[in-house]
């Protein structure tokens, strides 16, 4: 490992920086605090002649940092918010850079940029999702306490339907909720339309568009939220990150229960939900589920294991560059069969 001249600990925020420069020896050789402009940071790090390491925490600020400081260092890490009992800027900093110096620090990873603004417009799809069904959920809530039969008026659709409501001002907050959907519906049409672009623009995404339970709106989801299939060194450091699995924790023979690792809780769903797509038709996956039942897994286990085996397979096709193959795992099994023989 190089051996750096400098190790410089960052504590960021909005406003102002805060800087620690720790030399090899591990002597603070200078604490700083910088207002949070490029030209100023870059300035910062320039002073510092010789090989250096940087290492900030992951904050909304994170990306703009590490582009801003990529060129600027010979070695650059993302790491997990620490945990404090005293809050203290400068300490924080400190903290950081001693860690990187005794490579201690717990990284995060960080791609590039085109990734980084496919996740916002992922994050920005799921919350409109997200707001569209809590507004369809209030407009409901609306028709329920006056015992109205919602079923078959079409709440969502037909605005005639208001006029069932008793009460101008109970009306008036519907026609609210009525307009904010077909708005929200509007600007969901405009994000698939966005989605449907990335297939061409990703090449990654016209693969695992091939895989069973992937359409658009997923192929785009997990893209966004893997990166890269490289980050993982093994397909059970994926499932450990989409939350598939559970880590038992054991400490001289007693069981202290399960808990799940660093991970994105979105994949999960990303994952789950493909499952249950997947096992709609004739797959590989509906197939080995059906095995899985019959040989006396229930059900909720079957359905994990399968979307351990979905995020398995976007991530050989991913890594592979070769289109999904449904007969992949069947073809194997014979041919290793006949090998046998």
């Amino acid at each position: 490992m190089l051996d750096y001249k400098y190790y410089i600990g960052l504590d960021a925020h909005k406003r102002n920086c805060y800087f620690v420069v720790v030399n090899r020896k591990g002597k603070v050789v200078m604490r700083k605090r910088m207002p949070t402009e490029e030209s100023e940071l870059v300035r910062f790090i320039s002073k510092f002649k010789g090989p250096k390491a940087l290492v900030f925490e992951e904050t909304g600020l994170a990306h703009w940092l590490y582009i801003t400081f990529k060129d600027k260092v010979e070695r650059l890490e993302v790491c997990q918010a620490t945990k404090k009992l005293a809050k203290s800027d400068f300490r924080d900093a400190l903290e950081m850079a001693e860690l990187l110096m005794t490579n201690k620090i717990k990284t995060v990873f960080h791609g590039e940029t085109k990734y980084v603004f496919l996740r916002d417009l992922v994050t920005g799809y799921v919350n409109l999702v997200k707001n569209t069904i809590q507004a369809k959920n209030r407009l409901s809530h609306l028709f329920s306490r006056t015992a109205i039969r919602k079923e078959c008026l079409g709440i969502y659709t037909n605005k005639d339907a208001i006029k069932r409501l008793p009460g101008s001002h109970r009306q008036f907050v519907a026609n609210g909720l009525f307009q904010q959907l077909q708005m929200l519906d509007k600007q969901k049409l405009k994000y698939l339309k966005k989605f449907n672009g990335n297939i061409d623009s990703f090449p990654e995404m016209k693969l695992i568009k091939g895989i069973p339970g992937f359409g658009i709106v997923r192929t785009n989801l997990a893209v966004a939220y893997m990166i890269t299939p490289h980050r993982f060194a093994t397909k059970y450091n994926l499932f450990s990150y989409a939350m598939l699995v559970r880590h038992h924790q054991k400490s001289d023979g007693k069981s202290y229960g399960v808990k799940s690792g660093f991970a994105k809780i979105q994949l999960k769903e990303v994952f789950k939900s493909a499952a249950l797509t997947a096992l709609m038709s004739d797959t590989a996956f509906r197939r080995k589920y059906e095995g899985m039942i019959a040989n006396g897994i229930n059900e909720r286990s079957a359905r994990s294991a399968v979307a351990r085996s979905l995020a398995a397979t976007v991530m050989g096709v991913w890594k592979s560059e070769k289109p999904y193959d449904d007969n992949y795992r069947e073809n194997k099994r014979n041919q290793n069969v006949a090998d046998d023989t």
